[in-house]
C-alpha cells in the first residue's frame, strides 16, 4: 500500500463565526506513526510541515494550503506465493528481505464548509464540507513497489501520484476562558489513474477515514488524528500556529 493513502490530510485550523480574525495564516508540524500492509504488520513512521491559509465567510469558511511529508516505510521479511492457487506446484515463491524504504509526499489540499452557528454564540457546527488534496510520492519506497512482479500480492500500489476526495463534519465550542475545543469525522477515497493500482481492482479499493479531537488556545492549536485505511491505521499529533497579527 501507499503511505499517501491516509497520512498526507492533516487538521487544519480555520477562524470561527464568532471570531473578529476572519482570515489567518497557520503552519503545522505533525508526527505519524502506524503500520500498513498484509496483517497491519509493516511499521510507517513520519513527519510533515505544511502551511495553510483560512477564511471565515459568515455561514462558510474555507482554506488552501501545501506541505511536505518524509518518512521511513519498514518493509518486514516476507514469503509470498503466486496467484496459482489451484497448480501449487507450479507456484513460484518471492522472498522479501528485511527492509527500511524512505518515502516523501508533497502536495496541495484545500476545503470548504457550511457552519451553523450555536445560539448560546459559544460554539458552531460546521454540518457540511467538502476536502480534496493532490499528492505526489518520491523516495526509495515507491521506486520498491514499481519493481515487484505483479503476481507476487494481492494488492499492489504503484500509483506515484493521486487525487484525494472526501466529506467532513465538526462541532467546535468555546468556553469561556476562550480556549476553542472540537472534535471531526471525515472519510474519502483515493482517486488514481487506472493500471496503478494492480490486483483487487474492483474492491479493497483505498479509502481514508479520520476521527480528530483538537483545542485551541490564542495562536496555538494542539490536535490528536486517527487515521484508518484499506490494511492500514496510523495516529497522528501535531500543532496548527497562527502567523497572523490581529
Amino acid at each position: 500500500m501507499s503511505p499517501m493513502d491516509i497520512n498526507t490530510n492533516t487538521y487544519h485550523t480555520v477562524p470561527m463565526v464568532t471570531d473578529s480574525q476572519k482570515k489567518a495564516t497557520y503552519a503545522s508540524l505533525t508526527f505519524n506513526t502506524g503500520s500498513s500492509n498484509q496483517h497491519i504488520q509493516d511499521p510507517v513512521l513520519g513527519g510533515r510541515l505544511d502551511m495553510h491559509r483560512a477564511y471565515q465567510f459568515d455561514r462558510f469558511q474555507a482554506y488552501f494550503g501545501c506541505g511536505l511529508s518524509l518518512g521511513n516505510y519498514h518493509v518486514e521479511e516476507a514469503y509470498h506465493f503466486s496467484n496459482d492457487y489451484y497448480n501449487r506446484a507450479n507456484d513460484t515463491v518471492y522472498h522479501y528481505q528485511e527492509a527500511d524504504r524512505f518515502y516523501g509526499i508533497y502536495g496541495l489540499n484545500g476545503g470548504v464548509n457550511v457552519v451553523i452557528p450555536f445560539g448560546n454564540g459559544k460554539g458552531e457546527w460546521r454540518a457540511i464540507g467538502l476536502e480534496t488534496s493532490f499528492q505526489k510520492e518520491f523516495g526509495d519506497f515507491i521506486h520498491y513497489r514499481k519493481g515487484i512482479p505483479d503476481s507476487a500480492f494481492d494488492i499492489l500500489a504503484t500509483y506515484d501520484q493521486a487525487f484525494t476526495l472526501g466529506g467532513m463534519t465538526e462541532i467546535v465550542g468555546r468556553t469561556r476562558y476562550g480556549t476553542e475545543f472540537g472534535y471531526k469525522i471525515a472519510v474519502g477515497t483515493i482517486i488514481f489513474s487506472k493500471g496503478n493500482y494492480r490486483g483487487r481492482e474492483n474492491y479493497d479499493r483505498p479509502f481514508y477515514f479520520y476521527n480528530t479531537l483538537h483545542v485551541t488556545k490564542k495562536k496555538v492549536t494542539g490536535f490528536l488524528q486517527l487515521n484508518a485505511g484499506v490494511h492500514a491505521v496510523s495516529f497522528q499529533f501535531g500543532v496548527n500556529y497562527n502567523l497572523s497579527k490581529k
